[in-house]
């Protein structure tokens, strides 16, 4: 009777072990099941703010260059015409907006050079105010085009000749500057 007793509780005590140990494993499993979860939830909302960031970025630029498309050379004297100020304010809104997608760090310095050079050009008083819309214009177009391209996950377009001769002075440039503040200096 002894024995079959302890072989009674030796099985009751097996089999208690057993549901423990499978109840721990079933909660393990549920723990790392919550955690890949909520990692790859995470992910997709990074992603989709990403993706809403572009969105508005370029809802800017269409609005930009629809902006401009409705501009005219008119006589208005240049301190009276708006349409820089607008202008601007699209440019700093897309810009603003690329800066909130993750992993866009080639796009947002392609963008800026894109809108560097395009503040540049509508603000060059040597040109006429057609040519200043027209170059305005134009990058807003390249600026669609660069971050269409990205939010499509097409490779990014060649940068224009406008934004390599961007690239070029400002290079010179911060070689001048070196040059004339060496840090080595005490």
């Amino acid at each position: 009777m002894m024995i079959s007793m302890e072989a009674e509780t030796l099985a009751a005590l097996m089999g208690l072990g057993g549901t423990l140990v499978g109840a721990g494993v079933s909660m393990w499993a549920t723990v790392l099941t919550q955690r890949y979860q909520a990692k790859t939830g995470k992910a997709d909302r990074v992603e989709q703010l990403g993706r809403a960031a572009g969105e508005r970025a370029l809802a800017e630029l269409y609005a930009l260059r629809r902006h401009l498309g409705e501009c005219r050379a008119d006589a208005i004297p240049e301190d009276r015409q708006p349409w820089r100020k607008i202008a601007k304010d699209h440019m700093d809104e897309a810009e603003l907006a690329v800066g909130l997608i993750p992993q866009g760090d080639q796009v947002r310095e392609r963008l800026e050079e894109v809108l560097n050079v395009t503040h540049y050009g509508m603000t060059r008083r040597e040109q006429s105010l057609i040519r200043q819309l027209g170059s305005t214009r134009s990058g807003a177009s390249e600026a669609i085009g660069l971050l269409s391209a990205f939010l499509r996950g097409d490779p990014l377009p060649e940068r224009s000749p406008g934004v390599e001769r961007f690239r070029e002075q400002r290079d010179v440039g911060r070689a001048i500057y070196d040059l004339e503040n060496p840090s080595d200096m005490p």
